[in-house]
């Protein structure tokens, strides 16, 4: 009569392992930089940048800015990997459209 509980069970591990997956994303730090290293930014899993540093001996801006650019890019990019990663973990690599909003 009862046999669905162990679906139920579960899924509610399920879903208490994606929650601490969510919080190891969001606090985990991640950095970029640009190709010469002279930018850094770092960022948190949930894409809010948290630390710029800007390490120039050129003031030209233009070169400032591309620089900025490409560490910001840089580590947008390893946060998008670094989640890919971590969810990828818990899905066994699975595909699962919707997962994320059925979980939370």
């Amino acid at each position: 009569m009862l046999k669905g509980l162990g679906d139920i069970g579960n899924l509610m591990k399920l879903q208490k392992e994606f929650k601490n997956t969510q919080k190891k994303i969001t606090k985990a730090r991640i950095t970029g930089e640009s190709p010469g290293g002279e930018v850094k930014a770092t960022f948190s899993g949930d894409y809010k940048l948290v630390e710029l540093n800007i390490d120039v001996k050129d003031p030209d801006v233009k070169k400032i800015e591309k620089a900025v650019a490409a560490a910001v890019n840089d580590a947008v990019d390893k946060v998008k990997e670094f989640s890919a990663e971590e969810m990828g973990k818990l899905t066994g690599g699975l595909n699962l459209p919707g997962l994320g909003s059925f979980l939370k």
